[in-house]
């Protein structure tokens, strides 16, 4: 660009014509007159046919909306039935969320004018208000296990049958603010959930459980922090911030340093450097929970499957420790020499914890 920062020279509607007519001649089906490359139909007016200029705003490589701009500047996204056949905007990472103006629609228009206000304020326009900044983003989630019924025994205690909750019924899912935490619960084993209520303006109060030990708290959408006994959860607002500002991990700046939620412009892949090979599956039923936010940990929905010819603590930590004096290893690592000696014989694997603390020492003692 004539001010130095990084760019891709686009090709014109003619370049791309021509390239799609060559690879024409490889289609294998029998309407020779296609090319193998389509070109999209958001490209074109989908009444009178003619090509449009089409913008685009992305965030991250699954964040990203089309929109068009009218004779006034402002961005008009492509819309099914308005403008376009289909919607094209994305709801990843939103799509877990309840329509915050009405929960039992599943309207997603709530959505498309969040997409219009943060392209407003990228193009340096004025965005109004979305009237739902400020009511906790509430997701809504099924009772698919007995864990999640086992924390609902207090709620359902003394209440008629038909009156319970009951498996597969959903349940309301809300989602803590960094920081917002009351003081004495483990951050990543606890999540919050309460009876299904349609009404917003009643989220605040209703009794929320703890779906890991089952106590009821309070939440919140004030201040910066939890405290005893309330949680501090995050609003619509505070969800759709975040989300304008999401970190593309995958991506570096145009230095090749990783990029920050404030990287803006051309983004280049970032390298990697393969240290070890792990094989790993997912917990297909479990991933859902993960995307809504039950699930904390990645780690809870992988299964790692070992290979012994590939196994880092086999192969490469074991040999290098047997080849330290044991009362250095006492030293370094603090643990006693019994089971020091049980890790070294390699009759039975030391646990992830002990397995992370030894390789520590090994790095504490310069032989890694």
């Amino acid at each position: 660009m004539p001010d130095g920062r990084a760019a891709v020279r686009a090709l014109s509607w003619k370049e791309v014509v021509e390239i799609v007519t060559r690879f024409a001649k490889l289609n294998p089906y029998a309407d020779k007159s296609r090319s193998i490359l389509k070109i999209e139909r958001d490209n074109y007016h989908p009444e009178t046919g003619k090509q449009r200029q089409l913008y685009c705003l992305a965030i991250s490589p699954k964040r990203y909306a089309l929109f068009l701009r009218d004779d006034e500047g402002n961005p008009v996204l492509l819309q099914k039935g308005v403008n376009n056949q289909e919607d094209r905007w994305s709801e990843h990472g939103l799509g877990h969320l309840r329509n915050p103006l009405d929960p039992e629609s599943e309207d997603r228009d709530w959505i498309r004018q969040a997409w219009i206000s943060v392209i407003r304020r990228t193009l340096g326009l004025s965005a109004q208000p979305l009237g739902f900044e400020h009511l906790p983003a509430i997701g809504r989630v099924p009772i698919t296990s007995p864990t999640a019924m086992r924390s609902l025994a207090r709620l359902n205690r003394g209440k008629k049958y038909r009156n319970r909750i009951k498996p597969f019924d959903f349940l309301l899912s809300c989602h803590v603010k960094p920081f917002g935490y009351p003081p004495d619960v483990d951050p990543e084993k606890f999540h919050l959930v309460a009876p299904y209520v349609p009404d917003p303006e009643c989220w605040v109060d209703l009794p929320w459980i703890d779906q890991y030990s089952g106590k009821q708290y309070e939440i919140t959408t004030e201040g910066f922090h939890g405290s005893r006994g309330v949680a501090r959860v995050r609003t619509y607002g505070e969800v759709l911030r975040e989300y304008e500002f999401h970190l593309g991990a995958k991506n570096a700046d145009a230095k090749g340093k990783p990029s920050s939620k404030q990287t803006f412009g051309l983004l280049r892949r970032r390298h990697v450097r393969v240290e070890r090979i792990v094989y790993i599956g997912k917990e297909s039923n479990r991933i859902e929970e993960m995307e809504a936010g039950v699930i904390h940990l990645p780690e809870s929905v992988y299964t790692e499957y070992p290979d012994p010819s590939r196994d880092e603590w086999q192969t490469r930590t074991l040999p290098i420790l047997k080849k330290i004096p044991m009362a250095a290893l006492m030293r370094v690592s603090g643990r006693s020499r019994s089971m020091l000696r049980r890790a070294l014989a390699g009759r039975s694997r030391p646990r992830k914890r002990n397995q992370e603390l030894l390789k520590s020492a090994l790095r504490r003692l310069g032989v890694v």
